[in-house]
């Protein structure tokens, strides 16, 4: 009876989501043999993106077969040591493109063809495009092996679908690959905010309980002023997984009137970065968890609110009065959960605002002194913000230190960076200028983080386009990176590889060769590690391997690595 009603929600589910889209079903497969149990979910809140599709298990292992979802070809190749890692890309008849990530080997023909253009180009990394007569593959056809390849954690296969003609990546839950899932959402707790910038104010976190079926705040919401906007902390869950997944969709009413809602049905990668409007930065960057916000701030552009009130999700309580606020949450099949709780206006405790230099959304801003010069365009901020900078004199490098706010503000776009030097360089040495400043990874996962970034030398300044802000100083960095071999030299006549780990002291290795006897040698980079996996290119003999690194500032290094088979 327990299965049935399990089975009764699930396709009770699946019918209404049929209803809401018009995606096709059945069309695309699983493209494991193994049932669906996800280790992340579409759209779930990352770093700097959201995550574009679904990560499904293969059983904590590799190389578990991979299936083309349908008819089509083998449109792209992409290899790297991050984000997708090894991925395969097929173009389907009806408009849609499937992407497969994390893979290892390709299927033989592909594998060999692959090989043979990193060794025409001399380069492991490859992007490459392809035609329709090259690689055609029919649905259930095996396409790779699963793996652990670029930006991936632990083993899993990620799967996309996207719209072929505008790259938009689409929810591939909405496509009718089956999965068991009856679990509703989990509420956490809200988050609470005037309507000041939301990066410096002293917002209330609540945190809720659940009473019957009923999330609510375990103290009255009394708010100082006279309205509030909503961030909410919440979870998904699905049958057979402990991961956490990310909510499908909010909806936010006042008194019974809907406010704001937003559904994620796709991403559009040019939007792909709003992330950090669409959830609190802040917060996040304080490890307090993704708040997802049930309003828009007026630097934010994503798409994918269904509904906003007149003031952009923001509640006007008015004075002194109660409101019955309600919350829907949605996982993508159907499962729900709710928050209600009342709100409280007091406007006898509002705060003023003080003096502040305001830089608005959606202006261009630019500060200049005799030492600093900073520069972001209409589209850099999410919100207006209180701009503050700093400068002082640095016992290290060769500029003063700046401070440009602080890095729990975050930057939409590139902003141009320009600190005086307080010494004259040299030719040579003005091609080896940085800015410290930590970076973490990049959006996409597998990066590495950095402590700093080349710059370019401009008339006795130093400048380079910036994405976060902090603090910046100038110095010199004229070392290469470390190459290091992972085993001795001589006879490896039973080795199965050859390892190296190349790392930079400040920046990010930015180029590596190898040649066995003056010969191109492929290896794989796997985070810091390069892997040669003996093969038909190294024959019986005496050798010489070269092993060339450079970073971003043209820095180089060299070893000779003497071997024999």
């Amino acid at each position: 009876m327990k299965h049935f009603f399990s089975v009764l929600v699930l396709t009770l589910s699946v019918i209404s989501l049929n209803a809401q889209n018009n995606y096709p079903r059945n069309y695309f497969r699983n493209p494991l043999d193994i049932p669906v149990r996800l280790a992340g979910n579409f759209a779930e809140c990352r770093p700097n993106h959201f995550h574009t599709g679904l990560d499904l298990k293969t059983n904590e292992q590799e190389n578990m077969n991979v299936y083309a979802a349908a008819d089509g070809y083998v449109s792209r190749i992409s290899i790297s040591h991050s984000g997708y890692g090894n991925a395969v890309y097929i173009t389907h008849p009806n408009g849609y493109t499937t992407l497969y990530g994390h893979l290892n080997d390709f299927f033989p023909a592909l594998q060999t063809y692959v090989l043979n253009q990193q060794y025409n180009k001399e380069s492991w990394n490859l992007d490459i495009s392809l035609t329709p007569q090259q690689f055609p593959v029919k649905k259930g056809q095996f396409i790779a092996y699963s793996g652990t390849t670029g930006g991936s954690t632990g083993p899993h296969l990620h799967f996309e679908i996207r719209d072929t003609k505008t790259e938009h990546v689409l929810n591939a839950a909405l496509f009718g690959i089956p999965y068991e899932d009856n679990i509703a959402p989990v509420a956490k707790s809200i988050a609470i905010y005037n309507s000041q910038n939301i990066y410096e104010q002293s917002l209330k976190i609540f945190p809720l309980k659940k009473v019957g079926k009923i999330y609510t705040t375990l103290k009255p919401v009394d708010i100082a002023g006279g309205s509030i906007r909503i961030a909410v902390k919440a979870d998904d869950y699905m049958n057979g997984s402990p991961n956490t997944l990310g909510v499908y969709e909010m909806k936010l009413y006042m008194d019974d009137s809907l406010q704001a809602a937003w559904k994620l049905n796709d991403i559009d990668f040019d939007e792909n970065r709003y992330v950090n409007a669409f959830a609190d930065y802040k917060l996040k960057e304080e490890n307090k968890g993704w708040y997802q916000t049930l309003f828009k701030t007026s630097g934010n552009k994503l798409s994918n609110y269904t509904f906003l009130n007149k003031y952009n999700g923001e509640l006007m309580l008015g004075a002194d009065k109660k409101h019955a606020i309600r919350i829907e949450l949605f996982d993508v099949l159907g499962n729900n959960a709710t928050i209600k709780f009342d709100a409280v206006s007091n406007l006898a405790l509002a705060t003023k605002t003080g003096n502040c230099n305001y830089w608005r959304t959606s202006e261009i801003h630019s500060i200049n002194t005799k030492t600093l010069s900073f520069q972001c365009n209409a589209a850099a901020l999410y919100d207006n913000i209180c701009f503050k900078y700093s400068e002082e004199d640095s016992k290290k490098g060769i500029s003063k230190a700046v401070q440009l706010m602080n890095t729990k503000v975050p930057l939409q776009n590139e902003a141009m960076l320009k600190v005086k030097l307080n010494k004259n360089i040299s030719g040579y040495l003005q091609s080896k200028l940085v800015f410290i400043h930590h970076v973490k990874a990049a959006a996409l996962p597998g990066n590495n983080p950095q402590d700093a970034a080349a710059a370019s030398f401009e008339n006795g300044w130093a400048k380079a386009s910036i994405k976060t802000f902090g603090n910046y100083y100038v110095d010199i960095d004229t070392t290469g990176p470390a190459i290091k071999p992972l085993q001795k030299e001589g006879d490896l006549g039973t080795a199965k590889t050859i390892r190296f780990t190349v790392t930079d002291n400040l920046t990010s290795v930015q180029n590596f060769r190898a040649e066995l006897d003056g010969k191109w040698l492929r290896f794989v980079r796997v985070g810091d590690t390069y892997i040669y996996t003996f093969d038909e290119h190294c024959d019986s003999g005496n050798h010489n391997l070269t092993v060339k690194a450079s970073d971003e500032n043209n820095n180089d290094s060299k070893l000779i690595f003497t071997f024999s088979r």
